[in-house]
């Protein structure tokens, strides 16, 4: 039925009160805006329940979708274009030939073979199509294509796919020129799709489906607030309950109960299943001292589609970073650093004892590992050794014969410092050291309570002795976990650089840890200096480095664009050295962390702040692309070992957020300047000026936590433009600091339109709809009411059904829940009227934010249909 039973508290909503809800979680920036500008109260009503729905700013949608076409009020745009603003986020459907759903009594989909969409595009813009298969849908796969030419020329079609999501840009000094974009239906059923379309200044992320990220069953990670009273809290309210301790105040809980099933993913669990971990977890959040409660999240490796192949000369990625005329600048490449690799362990041809490690790392004369004391931290369903829990062999135990075995970390570890013996291939930092430290398990998967003691650990060793300068994690999820974000912090205060893989799904989805503030997150390029299509990307991307493409030699070598390291082989129980080509982003991420090794090297006070100055600055890459694909550029090793060998930058100014937003209705944004490093009086901030040349901005400064608070207002809104303005100081010498102004303003409310909208109410207890409104948009919202409504405990959603198969809020619809999108809450009807009720509707999907939980099994909200419309309501517009 796709119904949420949220485990939460009722809303007790009583007489005529204008209740203001929590947003709708429909803006991605944090505004309490919401995109929905100034939305109009809604008109005093004479229904028993009713509100208003606001829509989420440059919302549009396909004028003809299939629920246009059921109601006879589809508007052709393949010949004529439908305009868009730039950014936008449009939402519409398409198929190859007309049909019956198979599981919705009524509902069919129509043919419609083409979209075509108008507007105006600048060189860093990007355009992001993600299509939608149709559970119900008869027959094939779908397949289309998605096609971006100057108006009124043609350019190469990109295959377009539910599991391959096309990215396309404007050309090289495109300004607001004006282009047209066309979706076509090629072959299979239908699907629906979202196009997302960029700022030109700052790289947009949009989350168009709910994340659903892979956790450990019947396991919850909780952090108290109160670390000193953690255990006598524990006891007395969790009696008997099994737990773990991870890290001050942070625990691990398993779910009592008589007869629990062991799984080691939630992968194999039934929806009901899923459901009753999620409900503990919930129950967990609302005890007295716990700070948050989540799941314990599994991260995959990120490496996908091996191919054998031998070595040094196919080590085309190399020369791509500018990396043997690096080496030439080097006397001993990574000399001293440590590199930790989280990853699958290390190969041995000896698993069960270990030693005996891959030639390529370790041969008769040198080694390039340390192992710890503490080096396999792989626990429970995933431990798939042969000694139980952790211990001090970080091998890679092999496979049981059943799948293949990936030897993930060894080839990640073989990337960032294989041996220059002469033999097999060489590693970015030659002789830097690693330490592989076993975190992923059974089917190359491991939970967040592994993940977290690990890294732990490692911030716990001496500095100067064993701590790791790096941490290396090729691995990520979708699910965001705030204890890991908490320890790979503690690992950063301890002077580590952490770096991650940015995640394989080519979308702009959030990867963690990737996605951290405090990581150094990395895409992956081909051979041609272009992004993997498979290489996730948006906001959070702080830079690319080669991951490879098996599909492509976008560098003309002949061969396949994969990256080649070290890897192994097993028959049965014989384990031998080998060698594998790879792509993803998890063999990106190790050029990054070999090249910090490098950096090191030559700078051992390298810091994880003084990095990032350097990143922005230029210093460390190459410009390729937008910021929306590459983030600051591809790296390049020779200028990053220079920067490192100029000493230090000194004290410098850091932007937080990095830039100057305007979006919406929101005309004024603030950047906080704070000094690095903490305390240094080497800048006076009373003589930082800021550059006041735009006529239609004012810019004001503030004195403000040891740093400057600046406050910019657009004062002329038709003047506005993307643009930058200047931060001078001097650190001993002149610096300038610079800050994009990100404008997306002039998207009138009333031209926003998210489609036509079911307003359902869900009964609580049974989740059956009860009742339903549909609604068109007018002024930018939608006003609905329901003329009768029993006393009772209602989920009030409302959202669009543009494939007509009889359920709303699918991935790729537009979706309005009360309160919030993604936390839903019972309202209580009394006898009396409820009106006020506000919502904002958005094809964007929050992300796993705060005390949120992965929605297990949701598949959006079922329509009622003919014999269930006996509950009298009115259809509002």
């Amino acid at each position: 039925m796709g119904f949420l039973n949220t485990g939460r508290f009722p809303l007790l909503l009583t007489g005529a009160l204008v209740l203001a809800g929590c947003g709708g979680g429909g803006s991605s920036d944090g505004s309490t805006d919401n995109g929905g500008g100034d939305t109009d109260a809604p008109p005093a009503s004479e229904f028993d329940l009713s509100g208003q729905i606001g829509i989420e700013a440059r919302t549009r949608v396909d004028s003809d979708t299939a629920e246009d076409f059921s109601r006879g009020a589809a508007t052709d745009n393949e010949t004529s274009p439908q305009a868009l603003p730039s950014p936008a986020i449009v939402a519409g459907y398409l198929s190859s030939n007309n049909g019956f759903y198979t599981s919705s009594a009524g509902f069919r989909f129509y043919r419609d073979q083409a979209d075509s969409f108008r507007l105006a595009l600048s060189e860093n813009q990007v355009v992001t199509v993600q299509a939608f298969a149709i559970n119900a849908a008869p027959g094939p796969a779908p397949s289309g294509s998605v096609e971006l030419a100057p108006q009124n020329t043609s350019d190469i079609a990109q295959p377009l796919t539910p599991s391959t999501p096309v990215s396309v840009s404007a050309r090289d000094g495109a300004d607001n020129d004006i282009y047209d974009l066309t979706l076509r239906a090629v072959a299979g059923g239908p699907f629906r799709y979202v196009v997302s379309v960029s700022s030109a200044a700052q790289g947009t992320t949009f989350n168009v489906g709910y994340a659903q990220p892979d956790w450990v069953p019947n396991e919850a990670i909780i952090t108290m607030d109160s670390s000193s009273r953690a255990s006598s809290v524990l006891s007395a309210a969790l009696p008997g309950v099994d737990r773990q301790l991870l890290a001050e105040g942070v625990w691990k809980m398993t779910r009592p109960g008589a007869g629990l099933k062991k799984f080691s993913s939630s992968a194999s669990l039934s929806a009901t299943e899923k459901q009753e971990t999620m409900n503990w977890i919930q129950s967990l959040q609302s005890m007295a001292g716990v700070a948050s409660a989540e799941p314990n999240y599994l991260y995959q490796s990120l490496a996908v589609q091996a191919s054998n192949n031998p070595l040094y000369s196919r080590q085309w990625h190399y020369p791509l970073i500018n990396l043997p005329t690096a080496w030439q600048a080097l006397n001993n490449p990574g000399l001293g650093v440590r590199v930790a690799v989280l990853d699958t362990g290390m190969f041995s041809t000896t698993p069960d004892a270990g030693g005996n490690w891959h030639p390529d790392l370790e041969d008769s004369s040198n080694s390039n590992l340390e192992i710890l004391s503490r080096s396999d931290f792989v626990t429970g369903d995933l431990d798939n050794d042969s000694s139980p829990g952790e211990d001090s062999n970080p091998a890679n135990p092999g496979g049981d014969g059943m799948t293949p075995t990936s030897f993930h970390g060894t080839h990640v570890a073989g990337t960032i410092a294989a041996l220059d013996n002469f033999s097999g291939g060489i590693g970015v930092a030659p002789m830097a050291t690693v330490q592989p430290v076993r975190v992923l398990g059974r089917d190359g998967a491991g939970s967040t309570a592994d993940i977290v003691r690990a890294i732990d650990y490692l911030a716990g060793l001496p500095v100067g002795g064993q701590r790791p300068e790096i941490i290396n994690l090729s691995l990520g999820s979708a699910g965001l976990s705030r204890a890991l974000e908490q320890s790979i912090n503690r690992a950063v205060d301890a002077g580590i650089l952490v770096v991650a893989a940015a995640g394989n799904e080519g979308t702009t989805q959030k990867f963690y840890p990737a996605a951290f503030d405090s990581v150094i997150g990395v895409g992956a390029v081909d051979g041609g200096r272009k992004r993997a299509s498979y290489s996730n990307f948006g906001d959070w991307i702080d830079l690319v480095a080669p991951g490879g493409d098996a599909s492509r030699d976008a560098n003309s070598d002949g061969q396949a664009d994969v990256v080649i390291s070290a890897w192994g082989q097993q028959t049965s129980n014989q384990f031998l050295p080998g060698y594998v080509g790879l792509q993803g982003t998890s063999m990106a991420a190790p050029h990054v962390s070999g090249v910090i090794a490098l950096m090191k090297e030559r700078n051992p006070s390298l810091s994880h702040a003084t990095f990032r100055e350097l990143l922005r600055r230029g210093d460390l890459t190459d410009e390729v692309g937008n910021m929306t694909e590459y983030g600051y550029g591809l790296i390049n090793a020779l200028k990053a070992v220079d920067a490192a060998s100029s000493g230090g930058l000194g004290a410098f100014l850091s932007a937080s957020p990095d830039a100057f937003r305007f979006d919406g209705s929101v005309t004024q944004a603030e950047v906080e300047l704070k000094v690095v490093p903490q305390g240094s009086n080497a800048i006076d901030i009373n003589s930082i000026v800021v550059d006041e040349s735009l006529s239609w901005l004012e810019v004001s400064k503030a004195a403000a936590n040891d740093g400057v608070l600046l406050t910019a207002r657009v004062t002329a809104a038709s003047e506005a433009r993307q643009a930058e303005i200047t931060v001078n100081y001097n650190n001993g010498s002149p610096q300038t600091l610079t800050l994009p102004v990100n404008v997306q303003l002039g998207d009138p409310q009333g031209a926003r339109n998210a489609g036509r909208h079911f307003v359902l109410l869900v009964d609580n207890e049974t989740g059956a709809t009860v009742a339903e409104a549909i609604v068109e948009a007018e002024n930018g919202h939608y006003n609905f009411g329901f003329d009768v409504v029993p006393a009772g405990e209602y989920i009030l959603v409302a959202g669009s059904d543009i494939d007509n198969n009889g359920f709303i809020c699918e991935a790729g619809e537009a979706c309005a829940e009360y309160p919030t999108n993604g936390l839903p809450q019972p309202i209580v009807k009394g006898s009396e009227a409820l009106s006020g009720l506000l919502l904002t509707t958005s094809y964007t999907r929050p992300e796993l934010e705060g005390q949120s939980l992965p929605r297990a099994g949701f598949e959006g909200y079922r329509l009622m249909d003919e014999s269930e419309k006996s509950t009298p309501r009115r259809q509002s517009h």
